[in-house]
């Protein structure tokens, strides 16, 4: 698909001024002056209000940018930029991101930069291109979508990082620590355009995201290609059969792992015997109902993208 270079004249900006230790609180100065520079009109939010003003605030942005033709700028982790995606695919607005989260999974994926100031540079003078979006019970995931172990490693890791502090080693070690924990069975049926199946199963993922993936060694990445998301169940283990699969999972192997099951979906039906889970998006918390309905969103997201990146296939 052709990418979008209309030159923008105005600019919103959501930034996370929290995020990166102190890049976040840099960010709006960053891009005043480069907006100055390029004769750009910008609009600044922040996300230090409170939850309900920070997602009014991001849809008044998305409306005005929609009615100005111009860009919404996500600034923080992969969470705050989630949600700011969220409003501006289903606007079909113009999207740029900059990362300045933990791992950065959805920055890396597309190539922008990590340096903030380039990202900003990037992201008002660049081209947007279709990118594909998972979805469950109508909310958007760029990365992956979890219910069980995984999503509750995830609440634990959150509570630990307010204790030690956000980096990398405190994720990781966290995330570690709450999957050897006690094991809760996920009982789940499991219709897809492949038929119907039945799990008993510790964890439910759902990849969107060819380097996490590929991180993992996952090799259902490639399912991604054919514009599909990866889901990923893992069969009953002990703790130590969990350790064995971490191992090889470092060491690129997982998939010879026949405790591992994997495969690509356009569309998903998970029904559980428990009517209502925590489920992770992006790493960030959502309650919700069973049945899940998954599958590829209908509306991509229009990325700003550097102009080597490959066109994205968005096809449905």
């Amino acid at each position: 698909m052709t990418r979008d270079s209309v030159k923008i004249k105005k600019a919103y900006l959501i930034a996370n001024t929290r995020s990166g230790k102190g890049l976040g609180a840099a960010l709006p100065e960053q891009a005043q002056k480069i907006c100055d520079e390029l004769g750009i009109h910008l609009v600044v939010y922040s996300t230090a209000s409170a939850k309900d003003e920070f997602e009014a605030n991001i849809r008044r942005a998305v409306q005005s940018a929609s009615e100005d033709d111009a860009v919404v700028i996500a600034a923080g982790g992969d969470g705050t930029i989630r949600g700011v995606a969220q409003e501006a695919a289903r606007a079909k607005v113009r999207f740029a991101a900059v990362a300045i989260g933990t791992f950065n999974f959805f920055a890396r994926n597309h190539n922008l930069p990590e340096d903030p100031e380039a990202a900003l540079r990037l992201a008002l003078t660049g081209a947007s291109s279709p990118v594909r979006l998972g979805e469950i019970n109508g909310h958007i995931f760029l990365i992956n979508a979890s219910i069980g172990l995984y999503a509750k490693s995830i609440r634990e890791r959150e509570q630990r990082t307010k204790i030690w502090g956000r980096n990398r080693i405190v994720v990781i070690v966290s995330t570690v620590v709450s999957l050897f924990s006690k094991q809760k069975l996920l009982h789940a049926e499991f219709e897809s355009e492949k038929g119907t199946a039945r799990f008993d199963t510790p964890m439910i993922f759902i990849g969107n995201n060819d380097l996490q993936l590929d991180n993992l060694a996952f090799k259902v990445a490639d399912k991604l290609k054919e514009n599909k998301l990866a889901l990923i169940l893992f069969k009953p283990v002990t703790r130590s059969s969990l350790f064995r699969i971490l191992v090889r999972g470092f060491l690129g192997k997982i998939e010879q792992e026949s405790d591992v099951h994997s495969f690509g979906v356009r569309e998903l039906k998970i029904t559980t015997r428990r009517k209502s889970h925590n489920v992770a998006l992006d790493g960030e918390m959502f309650h919700m109902q069973s049945p899940f309905a998954v599958q590829v969103s209908q509306d991509p997201l229009l990325l700003v993208v550097p102009s080597d990146t490959p066109t994205s296939d968005v096809s449905q």
